[in-house]
């Protein structure tokens, strides 16, 4: 009998064993990265697991040399302990007022929907652009944009407004190193969610950078010119005959809004191509035109993806 008994035990104490998750650690990210996965891939792999990372300056310059981009180092430096469970879900027939029908995927619960889940767009977001798509398992999940971490403005065609007294404008172009951005996209029609934190006027402290932004209709949509090292697009131009501040109208894409809640948009994008894009909100310092008026030169929140549509 004793025996039966401690068969049992064992027996219990291997499955609690084999159910116990995974941590993700240092070396996890670092073999992810080696066996060349996209950033896209590696930081959903973070949001869904349990993480242990050590992130001293040290540990971060092992990173960098292992060949882990910047993108994913910053997933790794914002993954705090794991999410607390859900509360208690209270089944509703239906949304209620003021709350818009579930994206797909999501549960019922207080509120209209479950609460404590970050892949849920009704759940509070800190404020920026999220990609909503599925994972390798059919599973909804967000997966926030980051900001273009290095931005350069360059101007060209000044041989050009010089020769033509100014009838030729220069054009400004906003600079974004490497040519693909770290999140790349597999669909053709993705969806987007905008959270903003101030649900009024003055918005988004914590991540967007240009004051004022309330809604996603302030971003312009842009397919980027993909050069040797970097990527670029139109920001403004000038002449003889004035300037202008603003995208390339031949660069822009159409993007539909919907304001789900106070604060946060659903934005959806249907027949996108390959290529590089990003959400670009103006503003920034005014340069003096060679021949008068004046632009914007700071493309001051860039928000990159790229779509690879196989």
């Amino acid at each position: 009998m004793k025996r039966f008994v401690t068969a049992i035990l064992l027996a219990s104490a291997g499955l609690l064993t084999a159910q116990t998750p995974k941590v993700l650690t240092n070396q996890d990210v670092v073999d992810m990265a080696r066996a060349r996965l996209s950033d896209s891939v590696i930081i959903a792999a973070i949001h869904k697991s349990t993480c242990k990372f050590s992130t001293e300056s040290r540990d971060l310059i092992a990173l960098k040399k292992a060949g882990v981009s910047d993108t994913v180092i910053e997933a790794m430096e914002s993954a705090g302990v794991p999410a607390p469970a859900a509360a208690p879900v209270v089944q509703t027939p239906f949304p209620l007022p003021g709350i818009a029908a579930a994206p797909s995927g999501a549960t019922p619960g207080a509120g209209g929907y479950a609460t404590g889940d970050p892949n849920d767009p009704l759940q509070p977001h800190d404020s920026g652009i999220y990609l909503y798509t599925k994972d390798r398992d059919g599973k909804f999940q967000m997966i926030p944009l980051e900001r273009a971490a290095e931005q350069a403005t360059k101007t060209g065609g000044y041989f050009g407004t010089a020769m033509t007294y100014g009838i030729k404008k220069t054009k400004m172009k906003a600079q974004i190193p490497g040519a693909h951005a770290g999140i790349q996209v597999s669909e053709s029609s993705p969806t987007f969610y905008f959270y903003f934190e101030e649900k009024q006027a003055g918005l988004g402290r914590t991540h967007f950078g240009v004051g004022n932004l309330s809604n996603p209709n302030q971003f312009a949509l842009l397919k980027l010119d993909i050069k040797k090292n970097d990527r670029e697009t139109v920001i403004g131009q000038f002449g003889a005959f004035g300037s202008s501040s603003g995208s390339d109208t031949a660069a822009m894409v159409q993007f539909k809004t919907e304001r789900i809640q106070p604060g946060i948009y659903k934005v959806t994008i249907d027949n996108m191509q390959t290529g590089e894009y990003c959400f670009l909100a103006q503003g920034g310092p005014v340069i003096m035109g060679p021949y008068g008026g004046s632009a914007s030169t700071g493309a001051t929140d860039i928000f990159d993806f790229g779509v690879n549509i196989r």
